[in-house]
């Protein structure tokens, strides 16, 4: 029952005025592309930070000229000192000073963020197996299990690096709580006699009428935590004011809920328009996308089910079932607020039939 794990979590680009983005690819001459960090389940982008570069000096008029060393004529004119070289003095991203020989801006290289997430899930139950008290799993076509919708929040922590101008990487670890109602039926009443072993009064030859007919049980209510943790990459870009991100995050989660660990797979294409707010107010990055979310689990768990015409008896009924999100795609729409090369927040809603969900996000770069 694990979500996106978040995820999932976002990258983001600040581009100073006179500043240039990095070209990315030059499929197309102007094609210019510049990366930031991307955040489990989302994106947005910063382009690189200040300008970078000293401002110009003037020169003196000649003072071995002029009057004092008997010389006649004008002195020499002002001009501007040529812009000393700008030196990138980080270890990351690779070929960084090759990016900045070229009159480019880079942010800085390495980053920090916590990401809420809080959504609700459509999910698929199927490949049911249970039993009655103490007895062995089995099979049991006569039961049924109805898709469930179920609440997911997670907390998580982001810590990434530039490790190419045109790539950040990053890796997420973070907790994760859930919950739903389930809905179980019984083909009749006579099937649910005979798994529970109990008298009522569907058995002999004769049976009534309603033990026949199907059963839907009162509605359970499960409920989950754990722990998760993972990692992915992000290619995030602009072409003018145009931004482009691609997030790509792969989750593990420890649940209470299931034996085997849930895993996850987030890709989450982001495009968008950088609007540079002026006054020091930094870039903000209005932003429309998609998300694809793919995961599989193996949950077990039981519930004590009241069993009709009995006056309140109820039954232990364990369970083992394979679970998994019903429709993988959902859309995105948000917006990134880059204040400046350090400080950035992000706010994205998720929508959809199957999916719907609101992520916050806020990092640090340094």
């Amino acid at each position: 029952m694990e979500d996106q794990v978040f995820m999932p979590i976002w990258e983001r680009t600040n581009m100073p005025a006179g500043g240039r983005p990095f070209p990315f690819l030059r499929v197309a001459r102007g094609c210019l592309i510049t990366m930031g960090l991307a955040l489990p389940v989302t994106a947005s982008a910063w382009t690189a930070g200040g300008s970078g570069g000293a401002a110009a000096a003037t020169a003196s008029p000649d003072t071995h000229s002029g009057p004092y060393r008997g010389i006649v004529g004008p002195v020499g004119s002002p001009e501007p000192a040529p812009e000393a070289p700008k030196t990138w003095d980080r270890a990351l991203p690779f070929f960084a000073q090759r990016v900045i020989d070229k009159g480019y801006n880079l942010p800085n290289p390495y980053d920090i963020g916590y990401s809420y997430y809080d959504g609700y899930q459509r999910y698929q139950l199927s490949g049911l197996q249970v039993s009655a008290g103490g007895n062995p799993l089995r099979g049991a076509d006569f039961v049924q299990f109805q898709q469930s919708r179920i609440h997911n929040s997670s907390n998580q922590v982001q810590m990434g690096a530039w490790l190419f101008p045109f790539m950040n990487v990053y890796g997420i670890v973070g907790n994760v709580q859930g919950s739903g109602n389930i809905d179980i039926s019984f083909s009749s009443l006579t099937d649910l006699e005979r798994f529970f072993g109990v008298n009522i009064g569907c058995g002999g030859r004769r049976p009534r009428d309603a033990c026949s007919k199907p059963i839907k049980l009162p509605t359970q209510h499960a409920s989950y935590s754990g722990h998760t943790y993972g990692g992915g990459f992000t290619l995030v870009g602009t072409y003018r004011d145009l931004f482009f991100a691609l997030p790509v995050t792969y989750t593990v989660a420890d649940i209470s809920m299931s034996d085997t660990p849930v895993k996850s797979i987030n890709i989450g294409p982001r495009v968008g328009w950088n609007l540079r707010l002026g006054h020091g107010l930094g870039l903000l990055t209005p932003f429309i996308g998609a998300t694809y979310f793919r995961t599989r689990a193996t949950i077990t768990g039981h519930f004590d089910v009241p069993i009709p015409d009995t006056d309140g008896q109820t039954e232990r009924l364990n369970y083992q079932i394979a679970e998994r999100v019903t429709g993988y795609w959902s859309g995105s729409v948000g917006a990134n607020w880059t204040i400046n090369r350090s400080v950035g927040v992000l706010l994205e809603i998720g929508y959809g039939y199957n999916r719907n969900n609101i992520i916050a996000t806020g990092f640090f770069r340094f």
